[in-house]
This record gives structure tokens, sequence and C-alpha cells, in this order.
């Protein structure tokens, strides 16, 4: 898995999120940022702030320095869904924690991005592949967190968090076609 700087340092998040005493969780934060911009949302960093600070649910406001990483996260996330390349790394800890909770962790992902998807009004019905998508989030937000360190579990880990990756990239794609001009012909996702 990628791991393109501090904004996607999971372990940085983590430790920011016992400071502040959180109710949330790192990756269920990214998640919502993503679904939030997939949805079509666009954010002002004072906006994205507030926004965190709620997702955080934490007992204390975020510091100066805080404040920059969220800003980071934001600014990498909102770049990478708008690049070409078809990159998204998503806020989750590394391959060396335990598969249980690297699960859990891409559960709450999956959690937080329905959340924030859900929060942006939209003028256009979803596809059916679309919706199929964000069934599909929820039933892995539903996560079974007992599982054992094995060589299955790693690939099936791989594969849901490929396909929650490609799949918030499409979703991405299909609400920004959807705002633009009718007189525009679409992207095509192939």
């Amino acid at each position: 898995m990628l791991r393109m700087s501090a904004a996607f340092d999971y372990d940085r998040f983590d430790q920011l999120f016992r400071q502040l005493g959180a109710a949330g969780y790192p990756a269920e934060l990214h998640g919502h940022l993503v679904g939030r911009l997939s949805a079509g949302a666009h954010l002002e960093h004072g906006q994205w702030l507030d926004v965190a600070r709620e997702v955080i649910d934490g007992r204390s406001a975020p510091g100066e320095a805080d404040r920059v990483l969220l800003i980071q996260l934001y600014d990498a996330t909102l770049a990478q869904l708008t690049g070409s390349g078809f990159e998204l790394t998503l806020l989750l800890p590394d391959d060396e924690t335990a598969i249980e909770q690297r699960a859990e962790a891409l559960g709450q992902w999956c959690e937080g991005f329905l959340g924030g998807f859900g929060l942006v009004s939209r003028e256009q019905p979803l596809s059916e592949e679309a919706e199929s998508v964000l069934a599909d989030f929820a039933a892995i937000a539903q996560v079974q967190t007992d599982l054992e360190e094995s060589e299955a579990n790693e690939v099936d880990f791989m594969e849901v968090t490929e396909y929650a990756r490609m799949a918030a990239l499409m979703l991405f794609s299909e609400c920004q076609s959807a705002d633009r001009p009718q007189d525009q012909p679409p992207a095509s996702l192939h």
C-alpha cells in the first residue's frame, strides 16, 4: 500500500485522535472526507476543519500543527481524486498491523464514506452501479473483526481494500460528471 506523505500516516492520525480524546477513528475521518468529495462537495479549509472536528468528536480541539495535518490530508486527498492516475490512498493501518485491526479500520473507512456521501445533496439520481457500490460499502462497514492471520485473509483484505479504493474513484467520477453542463459529452470511465 502506498504511503505518500504525513498526510496518509495512519499512526500519526491515531496519535492525534488519542491526544484529543476522540470518539471517532482516523479511517472514519478519511472515509468521511472521501465520501463528501466523491458526492460533489467543495469545502474550503475552514469548512473542512469544522467537519473534521465533528467527526473526530474529541474532548479537546486540534492544535495548530494538528490543523495543518488535517489540511494536508484534505489537500492530498483532493489532489488524488482529481488527478488522472486513478490514485487514492486510503488512510488505513500499515501492513505490519494485525489483519483484525486493518479490517476494522476498513469497515470504519466505509462507514465514514457513507456518512460523508449521504450528507451531500444531489440533484441527479445515482446509477445502478453507484447504488450497488454504496450497498457494498454498507456491507464492508459491518465487517467481521475476529479474523485470523492467514494468507487467504490477507488476500481477501487486499482485494476488498482495492475494491473500496476503485469504487470511491468511480463514485467521484460519476458525481463530478453529473455537475458538468449538459452540452458536454460524458467522460469515459473505461
